[in-house]
């Protein structure tokens, strides 16, 4: 939101300058944008103090009480909780969301801890994945009942917890499926719907959590690997017609799924290509990787998005580094291999020029 209307503003000044826009209708045309919601340093430390609140009474509960009794524990707990959701329903009735949102994201917390001290306390044998399962399910349902990217956030992290705990997802395909396949989709629309930034990280790194585990699950070979990138890149072409029709926190799972496509693309490069049981993509694919990060780099300076230039630029490192390896750092040959990108690169670039100064 703030780039986009940092942009109309400043387009706004030069089209006035040049007299194709009346100076008098600027702040009606600016008006018609949404104002910027920046984190600022009050609402920051009432974050930290609200985690730190949870935390604290988590702690304080696992403590081991050999002089409370145990009903006065559970108590404590439900009343913990009971009265955090109550605070968070006053809150948004007086329509305060930051501190909603706060009270909703420690109750989830709160929860989380309840699951397995209720067990500790009255001595309930459990499997340790259904008490993370249980608080992500939880954490989701305290999101949806308030409007709570806190608690949503939450709860994708304890479902990631439960997909992690006594599993080993990346050995034998029979492994059952992981829960992040349903949190992480969810949670990304619940990023783009309410506009979180810190969900929608979490929520695009879960999504390609969850489109590794489905190669690791499949035959070894390129193809896979290949098909992964390009549902991968359209996803990513995806979110950037969002992020150019400037909706919230788009952005971030443009430059995500950007790299994720280029991660799955240098993987398909390493694997048996084309139902060959030892070669691979050799040095065709790392040309064809260097294009892309090359033109990945081109478009996120087109598109003046900073995470997607970092990962052109690191796709471009790591290409050449891997060009490097596969020529036996044979200097000449390198020099020749970049000189024809070089060449190219070149002449790409002054194709795009010249069509820019025609239009």
């Amino acid at each position: 939101m703030a780039a986009y209307k940092d942009r109309v503003r400043q387009d706004l000044d030069r089209w006035i300058g040049a007299g194709l826009v009346d100076a008098g209708k600027r702040d009606a045309i600016l008006a018609t944008l949404p104002e910027t919601r920046r984190m600022d340093a009050a609402t920051a430390l009432a974050w930290v103090g609200g985690v730190l609140l949870g935390v604290a009474i988590i702690a304080f509960v696992a403590a081991n009480w050999d002089v409370t009794p145990k009903l006065v524990r559970f108590a404590t707990l439900l009343v913990a909780f009971l009265g955090l959701a109550a605070a968070a329903a006053w809150a948004a009735q007086k329509e305060r969301p930051t501190l909603s949102n706060i009270l909703l994201t420690v109750a989830a917390l709160v929860f989380a801890a309840s699951i397995g001290l209720t067990g500790q306390i009255f001595d309930i044998a459990g499997d340790p994945r259904s008490a993370a399962y249980g608080a992500g399910v939880a954490g989701f349902a305290l999101a949806a009942a308030g409007r709570s990217t806190g608690a949503a956030l939450v709860g994708l992290i304890f479902i990631a917890i439960g997909d992690f705990t006594e599993h080993q997802w990346f050995s034998g395909a029979d492994s059952e499926a992981p829960w992040m396949l349903i949190g992480a989709p969810l949670a990304g629309y619940l990023a783009l719907r309410w506009g979180s930034a810190a969900l929608a990280h979490a929520s695009a790194l879960a999504i390609i959590y969850c489109f590794a585990w489905f190669a690791t699950k499949t035959e070894a070979e390129s193809g896979v690997f290949l098909f992964l990138a390009i549902v991968m890149g359209a996803m990513a072409a995806g979110a950037r017609w969002l992020h150019a029709q400037d909706r919230a926190f788009a952005g971030i799972f443009y430059g995500w799924f950007t790299a994720g496509a280029l991660f799955f693309f240098a993987v398909a490069g390493y694997l048996p290509w084309f139902g060959s049981e030892s070669g691979n993509g050799g040095i065709a694919h790392r040309i064809a990787l260097l294009s892309i990060s090359g033109g990945v780099l081109a478009l996120g300076r087109f598109d003046r998005h900073g995470l997607v230039t970092a990962i052109g630029v690191l796709g471009v490192i790591a290409s050449i580094c891997a060009l490097l390896s596969d020529l036996g750092l044979d200097l000449l040959a390198a020099a020749g291999v970049f000189l024809v990108c070089a060449v190219v690169a070149l002449i790409a670039g002054l194709m795009l020029r010249n069509k820019k100064s025609a239009a």
